[in-house]
C-alpha cells in the first residue's frame, strides 16, 4: 500500500526546493488550476495563474530570502485522494542590508488526480495571528 502521506512531505520537499531556485513555473506545478492561496496578511490568490504572478513578483524582489514550508502532519483521508497538510513556514528577506524574517502557520488541502497530488487550498497565518 502506498504511502500518500510520505508522498506529500517529497511534494513539499519539492516545492521548497522549487523556491530555492526562483523557479515560479516550478512551485505552481504542484498547484491545480483552480488553486486557492490565502497568503498571511495579503490577498487570496485564486488560479495558477495568478499566483505564478505573485510568485515572479516576489522571486523579483530585491532581497528576496525564499520561503521553507515544514509539514508537521499530513493526514490522508480514508478514501486516499483528499489530505490535509499542516506545518509551519518562513519567509527571509534582507531589508535596508539587514536579515528580516517572518514565520507562522500553514494548512494544505491536497487531491489527487489523474497527474498525482496536487495542491487546492492553503491559507498562511503569521505568527501571532
Amino acid at each position: 500500500m502506498r504511502d500518500h502521506a510520505a508522498d506529500i512531505r517529497a511534494l513539499r520537499k519539492q516545492s521548497n526546493a522549487a523556491i530555492a531556485a526562483l523557479d515560479p513555473q516550478y512551485v505552481a506545478s504542484f498547484m491545480s488550476d483552480e488553486v486557492e492561496v490565502a497568503v498571511a496578511g495579503g490577498p487570496v490568490l485564486r488560479g495558477r495563474a495568478a499566483n505564478i504572478d505573485a510568485w515572479e513578483a516576489q522571486m523579483r524582489a530585491k532581497g528576496f530570502g525564499g520561503y521553507v514550508r515544514t509539514p508537521e502532519q499530513v493526514t490522508v483521508d480514508p478514501s486516499g485522494i483528499s489530505a490535509r497538510e499542516v506545518g509551519h513556514w518562513v519567509g527571509r528577506w534582507r531589508v535596508n542590508g539587514r536579515a528580516h524574517e517572518q514565520e507562522g502557520r500553514y494548512t494544505a488541502e491536497w487531491k489527487l488526480g489523474a497527474m498525482g497530488w496536487e495542491i487546492v487550498r492553503e491559507s498562511f497565518t503569521e505568527a501571532g495571528d
